[in-house]
């Protein structure tokens, strides 16, 4: 690693502002032997490197495979230190080395080809830095021997400068807390236990206790204050993964109801006075002492329990990740009870959750100060509690993986129309919303776009799955199955958005919710794309429906966008999603619905017919049962009747984005007219492929589709006889493809 002095400067600054806000580890009410070997296992990795001792090694040609990826020790020293029960736990490596990493997965190495701009890791090195849980010092050992020295001040130095620690460090960034991490997998330690290296803009983690324990991480910008995570795999892989296998993972708990009471006060309504959560789980892994659990930072916890008795954890100040540590060991199948105490405040999320945040029960008990309101789906009736307050409780009756409520609600009185499927529409009225407000959006604006988005929504998609009846809030954006968010109070210029769809732009966004919103059931986060993508389209169809030039002027943003990214080399593949970005997911996602409808557009007819089918079964699959990409496609070729996946593996599984420049020329040839195209694709692997709809209009101005196959780098095409002399070409109508053009009249 070699950084400039001021971003040295910046980085210590960094980690000296992470220690000072982040020393603490929260106290377990309970504090037994095991918790107490633990905190000082946890406190001993962090131990700084000055006047260590050390056992130091003369190293040459050494190996050590871990998973993946295979080092080279060539020659030099080889530094063992921070011993937690006679073992070392930290390494340090001066001298000629080399690593390398095959990644047996075509999705992931377009992932780390984004990130690193290569799509393998072939790196020889003169500095290591290891963290380990493992058997790698047994293994250094069985071929050389150590002596016991003080590091020297030199080589102190130089992991001061190199900041070789920075990335591990468990710092706000970090979704883990990777010395949790490190020191469970030492109470357990074996030869498949935790191992951390980094090396040059590189580091490799094998951590066991994730669902992907394989990750490769990279320094994508020299100043970077946090790691990109290039690569997530399987353990244990030898033969070349497919990509829809990649959704294949082993979660270690699933959780199965959250049952929750909360206080609610502040001048506002939206602190968490109390907040007791329990929280259910069932066990996945084989055994289980360490649990990984998360809650939003902004809400502090007081205490956790399990079967009534209070349960010894592990988070640091402004962390998600909560680390539990059991009284035993549990096994697969196995079904616990979490008791979480906490307070605070924050509207993000309010529950505790899992890694795998798979969709499950809920049931809330609120209490609230007398003349706050609050709104949300399976909302009872509210009664007085005695003293000020009021109490109510909430059943709904889906399942949810995120579960929002609405935190302020004004008075309201309700207007209810009725969907053309005689589903009631509630138009919550709000009395506190002012109509003279400049930015106060019309009643019968408001009211007729949601009306019109509902009766469209549902005549293409369906009912909502379990939906009896709508309410629509003139305040938020954040939907819910049953609960429709749409301020009425929005400042928006009609001049701007009337092309892209006028009003109808936003009621679509916040009913199209109903649909494909927090009662989706992916299988794990590669699905998660869907959860943005596919409501944003069906929003898309419905202003296309109102206004057909606003589809196209909408997607011509979003591409607009997607090739800013692209730009700074931040694009991403559509599937990897956590790493991709939100406007990644939204906006490709889009256009991979696009680009589908017209892979499936019968172009003789005009009919999307075999898209809108797949789009509707689409809405029910996935709401109805867990999903993995891999039945998205499958869905997908059912209504196209064809293989696809020469599409999924360029639009999902890949980040490319390709460039057509394109010659045409109209010659005659004797009393006939043709058209010659020649079409240099660039960007992409040469085995891409991809068909495209080419418009030619004859002479009297009636337009032809055609659709024609790009193959590779180079694709010629011949269009004619013609009669007369066509009048106008187009290439890629109805932007068929996501690509950058230029073409050109010979």
């Amino acid at each position: 690693m070699v950084l400039s002095k001021s971003l040295k400067l910046s980085k210590i600054v960094i980690a000296v502002f992470t220690l000072i806000i982040m020393f603490s580890i929260t106290q377990a009410e309970a504090k037994s032997d095991f918790y107490k070997k633990f905190k000082s296992a946890y406190k001993q990795i962090d131990l700084d490197l000055l006047r260590h001792s050390v056992e130091e090694f003369d190293v040459t040609d050494f190996t050590y495979k871990k998973d993946l990826a295979t080092f080279h020790f060539k020659s030099g020293k080889m530094y063992l230190l921070r011993y937690i029960d006679e073992r070392p736990t930290t390494a340090i490596f001066i001298g000629e080395g080399h690593a390398t990493i095959k990644v047996p997965s075509h999705a992931e190495r377009m992932t780390l080809l984004s990130i690193s701009k290569d799509s393998v890791v072939d790196e020889s090195f003169e500095y290591c830095f290891i963290r380990m849980a493992d058997d790698f010092d047994l293994q250094l050992k069985e071929k050389f021997t150590a002596e016991v020295k003080t590091l020297k001040w030199k080589d102190f130095q130089q992991t001061k400068e190199e900041q070789v620690e920075f990335f591990f460090k468990p710092n706000i960034f970090h979704k883990y807390d990777n010395y949790f991490q490190i020191v469970r997998s030492l109470f357990e330690r074996n030869k498949d236990g935790y191992f951390w290296i980094d090396f040059n803009r590189y580091n490799y983690t094998y951590d066991p206790n994730r669902a992907q324990p394989v990750i490769i991480g990279y320094e994508f910008q020299i100043n970077d204050t946090e790691i990109s995570d290039a690569v997530y795999l399987n353990a244990g892989l030898t033969d070349e993964i497919s990509d829809e296998d990649l959704s294949n993972l082993s979660y270690p708990t699933t959780p199965l109801k959250n049952d929750i009471e909360l206080e609610m006060t502040g001048l506002d309504g939206k602190k968490l006075k109390t907040a007791k959560t329990d929280f259910t789980l069932v066990i996945n892994s084989d055994s289980l002492k360490f649990l990984t659990t998360f809650l939003h930072y902004n809400l502090k916890v007081d205490s956790i329990y399990l079967n009534g008795e209070p349960v010894e954890y592990s988070r640091r100040k402004n962390f998600k990740f909560i680390g539990i540590i059991l009284p035993e060991y549990f096994h697969k199948n196995d079904t616990l009870t979490l008791t979480y105490w906490y307070h605070g405040k924050n509207f993000d999320y309010v529950l505790p959750f899992v890694e795998n945040r798979q969709p499950s029960e809920h049931t809330l008990k609120f209490t609230i100060q007398k003349g706050f309101n609050y709104l949300m789906p399976g909302m009872l009736d509210v009664a007085y509690a005695g003293k000020g307050k009021d109490t109510f409780s909430v059943d709904p009756q889906l399942l949810y993986s995120e579960f929002y409520f609405q935190g302020l609600a004004t008075n309201f009185d309700t207007l209810t129309k009725v969907s053309d499927l005689g589903i009631p529409i509630n138009f919550l009225k709000s009395k506190a919303i002012r109509k003279d407000v400049e930015c106060f959006v019309p009643d019968k604006l408001y009211e007729n776009s949601m009306m019109d988005a509902f009766n469209f929504m549902s005549s293409k998609v369906g009912a909502p799955v379990g939906t009896f009846y709508i309410n629509v809030f003139p305040e938020g954006f954040i939907s819910m199955p049953g609960l429709v968010e749409m301020p009425q109070i929005l400042c928006y210029d009609p001049g701007y958005t009337q092309p892209l769809g006028g009003f109808d732009k936003f009621t679509g966004h916040a009913m199209a919710m109903q649909w494909f919103g927090r009662q989706m059931k992916p299988y794990s986060e590669k699905e998660k794309w869907l959860e943005l993508a596919a409501s944003e389209y069906l929003s898309l169809l419905f202003v296309e429906d109102q206004n057909s030039s606003g589809y196209y002027s909408n997607l011509l943003l979003h591409k607009d966008s997607l090739y800013k990214i692209d730009q700074r080399s931040r694009t991403r593949p559509l599937y990897s999603v956590d790493r991709s970005g939100l406007t990644i997911n939204t906006n490709k996602g889009i256009w991979l619905f696009h680009m589908l409808r017209t892979v499936m557009l019968d172009i003789e007819s005009g009919s999307d017919q075999a898209f809108r089918k797949f789009f509707h079964r689409l809405c029910l699959r996935t709401n109805g049962k867990i999903f993995k990409n891999a039945d998205v496609i499958e869905l997908a070729e059912k209504y196209y009747g064809k293989d696809l996946n020469w599409f999924f593996e360029q639009w999902l599984f890949n980040f490319t984005i390709p460039k057509f420049d394109v010659i045409y020329d109209i010659y005659k040839d004797g009393s006939e007219y043709y058209v010659s195209v020649e079409i240099e694709t660039s960007k992409v692997d040469t085995n891409f492929t991809t068909p495209i709809l080419i418009n030619i209009t004859d002479a009297d101005g009636t337009p032809k589709l055609y659709r024609e196959q790009i193959n590779g780098k180079y694709t010629s095409l011949s269009f004619g006889p013609f009669a007369k002399e066509p009048s106008k070409f187009i290439f890629n109508e109805l932007f068929s493809v996501l690509s950058d053009d230029n073409v050109k009249k010979k």
